[in-house]
C-alpha cells in the first residue's frame, strides 16, 4: 500500500478537487469512460485530514449536514481513541453507501469505479475547535496499518491534507510515501511553494519523493478552443501565465526533474514522462464554479483538467505502484 499526501502551501490551489479526482482515477475499472484511457483498478481510501476546513465530501455531492449526522468522522477517530478496525467499519463511506448515490449515478461512478473505493470524511466544525496533538500521528499510523491489512486490501491511501505548515499538514507529509505539491501560477503561490520545498522538504532531508503540480493553468493554444481568439485580455493572460514560471519555477523544476536516475521534485512540471510536455492541471470549464469528480463523466471527455487528473494518477501508479 502507498500513501499519497496532497499538500499546498496556500489555500485556493484546488488541492481538494485534485485529490478527489486523482483518487477516483486510481480506482477506475473501465476503459474509455470519461478521461480514463486505461483503467488503473486500484482500491483507494480517500481521507480528509483538513480537520479545520473539511470539504472533501462536497466533491462527491454529499451535503455538509449529512456529514454532521454521519458518525464517526476523522476527528472522532482522532480524539475518541476508538480502534482503527471499528473506525474503518463504521466511518468509511463506500461506493455502495446511500450518501454516494450522487457520485455513483450522476457522476458515472457506477460500473466504472472500484467497489471498494472509500471516503473517510472530516466534519465541518465552524463552531467547534479541534486541537491537533502529538499522539494523533501515532493514531493515524495505526489507521494506515489497518487499511494495509490483507483483509482490508487497500492499494492507495490518499490524504487530503491542510495547506500551510500547520501540525496536521506536517503529520500528513510524514505519513506519505509520495507528496503532491499543488499551487497556482501566481507569485505568492510559487515563491511560498518553492521556499517550502527547499527549506522544509529538502533541507530537512525528506526521504520521500515530492512532485510539483501547478493547478488551474490556462496554458492553451489557439487550437484548443477553450477561449475565443478575440477575447479581450487573452494575450495578457497567455503572457503572464508563461512569464511568471520563468523566474524560479522552471529553473528549479529543470534542476530537479531527475536526480540519480530517479524522478525529482520537478518531474511532473518538467514533463519527463511526456517527452517535454509539462504535466499540470489546466483551467476547467466543467469545474467552473463547482467542485465535483469529473474523471468518469462522458460530458467532460474533452475537458483538459479531467485528462490531467487521469494522467497524474497514471504516473503515480507507474512510478509508485503498491507492493504485490
Amino acid at each position: 500500500m502507498k500513501v499519497i499526501t496532497c499538500f499546498s502551501y496556500k489555500g485556493g490551489a484546488a488541492r481538494t478537487t485534485a485529490a478527489a479526482n486523482i483518487s477516483a482515477a486510481l480506482a477506475s475499472i473501465r476503459e474509455g469512460v470519461g478521461s480514463i484511457q486505461r483503467p488503473l483498478g486500484r482500491k483507494v481510501a480517500l481521507i480528509d485530514l483538513d480537520v479545520f476546513s473539511a470539504g472533501t465530501h462536497r466533491l462527491f455531492e454529499i451535503k455538509s449536514e449529512d456529514i454532521q449526522m454521519h458518525n464517526p468522522s476523522i476527528q472522532d477517530y482522532l480524539r475518541e481513541q476508538m480502534t482503527p478496525s471499528d473506525y474503518v467499519t463504521a466511518g468509511g463511506i463506500q461506493l455502495s453507501h446511500p450518501l454516494m448515490s450522487g457520485f455513483r449515478l450522476s457522476r458515472g461512478a457506477a460500473g466504472n469505479c472500484h467497489e471498494g473505493f472509500t471516503l473517510f470524511p472530516a466534519k465541518p466544525m465552524p463552531d467547534e475547535r479541534f486541537f491537533v496533538q502529538k499522539q494523533h500521528e501515532n493514531v493515524l499510523i495505526e489507521l494506515m496499518v489497518e487499511l494495509e491489512r490483507k483483509s482490508r486490501g487497500f492499494d492507495y491511501v490518499v490524504l487530503d491534507g491542510e495547506s500551510g505548515s500547520r501540525q496536521m499538514a506536517d503529520i500528513a507529509i510524514r505519513l506519505a510515501d509520495v507528496v503532491l505539491v499543488f499551487f497556482r501560477l501566481t507569485w505568492q503561490h510559487i515563491e511560498g511553494t518553492l521556499n517550502t520545498c527547499k527549506e522544509d522538504f529538502q533541507k530537512r532531508g525528506l526521504k520521500r519523493p515530492f512532485y510539483l503540480v501547478p493547478t488551474c493553468v490556462p496554458l492553451v493554444g489557439d487550437r484548443d478552443g477553450v477561449y475565443l481568439p478575440e477575447a479581450e485580455g487573452l494575450d495578457e493572460l497567455k503572457y503572464y501565465t508563461t512569464a511568471i514560471p520563468d523566474a524560479d519555477l522552471n529553473k528549479y523544476a529543470g534542476e530537479f526533474a531527475e536526480a540519480d536516475g530517479k524522478p525529482g521534485p520537478g518531474y511532473l512540471w518538467a514533463g519527463k514522462s511526456t517527452g517535454g510536455e509539462r504535466v499540470c492541471i489546466h483551467e476547467s470549464l466543467c469545474l467552473k464554479g463547482v467542485e465535483r469528480v469529473v474523471v468518469y463523466d462522458d460530458r467532460a471527455k474533452r475537458d483538459r483538467a479531467a485528462a490531467d487528473y487521469y494522467q497524474i494518477a497514471a504516473e503515480i501508479d507507474r512510478l509508485h505502484p503498491p507492493a504485490g
